[in-house]
């Protein structure tokens, strides 16, 4: 089983956090996810980003290569995202929320 420990609280690896000052309020629909836990499972199963996205295509999840860059960069994506990066690693939605 992959195990995962979260940062100390109080820690700053907040990876959307811009140059000029603190994270962004996400667009009414979205919601931000926590980046590394993401890059964590997807190194997990030892894949790079482009291999992830081809075989969630296979898997008819829909996932593609920009949007998997742009979540582990630590942008707002959609609830509908969500779920789909939740039933491709086979985890519940709420561990992936930030």
């Amino acid at each position: 089983m992959l195990e995962y420990s979260e940062p100390l609280e109080g820690a700053t690896s907040d990876a959307s956090a811009s140059p000029s000052g603190p994270p962004k309020k996400p667009a009414k629909g979205s919601v931000f996810l926590r980046a590394e836990v993401l890059r964590f499972l997807r190194e997990q199963k030892l894949l790079s980003q482009q291999d992830m996205a081809d075989d969630c295509d296979r898997r008819h999840i829909r996932l593609s290569i920009a949007t998997i860059k742009r979540t582990e960069l630590g942008h707002a994506v959609r609830y509908r995202t969500v779920h789909e990066f939740a039933r491709y690693f086979g985890m519940p939605v709420d561990l992936l929320l930030r």
